[in-house]
């Protein structure tokens, strides 16, 4: 599922509605915890602005280098989209100028608005009529605005919940994706969101995952993920699939880091 999308839609679009968050199975949490934990190791990497600035861009140039050794991607665009952070503001440093107010999700609608804008590089708006998400795999319409409003009371309160905690970026990734609030930069908010549920869940300090480039080699398997979760209301296949790419992220933020540490 890519990050445009067009303002009408068709009857024929099926609707994409965020079920209520649940806590994970036994299994899940066994698998989150062990990727939290790992993610957690991450804190031996330079930290601090200077030590992630460009983090996602330098992992996909890595990539677009070469990708022998890591997960096939799922998609043919996934370089383009790589390419595409040549030309985009870096995360990093705006996701560390917000660190504070991330680690203990205190965000309104107003700083969450000029976030998603310093992101997108624009002044962006929030979204005020209907919008369809374009894919190889079809179409799908965003949350009704009505339900859409509601995107940050809903996160805003799973974060007070003890049992869904390791489910935090799972839910927070899916319900900014299907509520689609902003004009733009929809995509980069929610995985913005992830660093800042991994703040709670896995201790992390400042966004030392480079997620990106890991979602945009996973992004169909995602955007079918995703229409499922919200046909079936099932939260355990998509978090399969959104694990996998927190693992992937992980591989490829490691990979990136010991290449550097060979070229001293």
């Amino acid at each position: 599922m890519t990050a445009q999308a067009r303002v009408t839609s068709t009857k024929a679009d099926p609707i994409w509605l965020c079920p209520l968050p649940e806590p994970l199975r036994h299994e899940e949490s066994d698998r989150a915890a062990a990727i939290y934990s790992a993610i957690s190791g991450t804190r031996s990497i330079p930290e601090g602005p200077s030590g992630v600035a460009g983090l996602e861009l330098r992992v996909a140039l890595m990539l677009l280098q070469s990708d022998t050794g890591f997960e096939k991607a799922d998609n043919v665009f996934w370089g383009a989209k790589c390419q595409s952070l040549l030309v985009r503001a870096a995360v990093e440093p705006i996701a560390c100028s917000y660190w504070t107010r991330f680690g203990a999700f205190e965000i309104d609608e107003r700083t969450a608005l000029i976030i998603a804008s310093t992101l997108a590089g624009r002044r962006l708006v929030y979204r005020k009529c209907v919008a369809t998400g374009r894919s190889m795999k079809g179409d799908v319409a965003f949350e009704p605005l009505d339900i859409a409003s509601q995107w940050l009371p809903k996160i805003a309160a799973a974060m007070e919940r003890p049992d869904l905690r390791p489910a935090l970026p799972m839910y927070a990734f899916a319900q900014v994706i299907m509520a689609h609030p902003f004009s733009d930069g929809n995509g980069r908010f929610a995985r913005l969101m992830v660093h800042a549920a991994l703040a709670r869940c896995a201790g992390l300090r400042g966004p030392e995952i480079a997620l990106a480039p890991a979602f945009y080699r996973r992004a169909e398997g995602l955007g079918a993920a995703v229409t499922a979760l919200s046909k079936s209301g099932d939260w355990v296949p998509f978090n399969a699939v959104f694990l996998g790419i927190l693992e992937d992220a992980l591989v490829l933020t490691k990979a990136f880091h010991r290449q550097r540490r060979a070229r001293r």
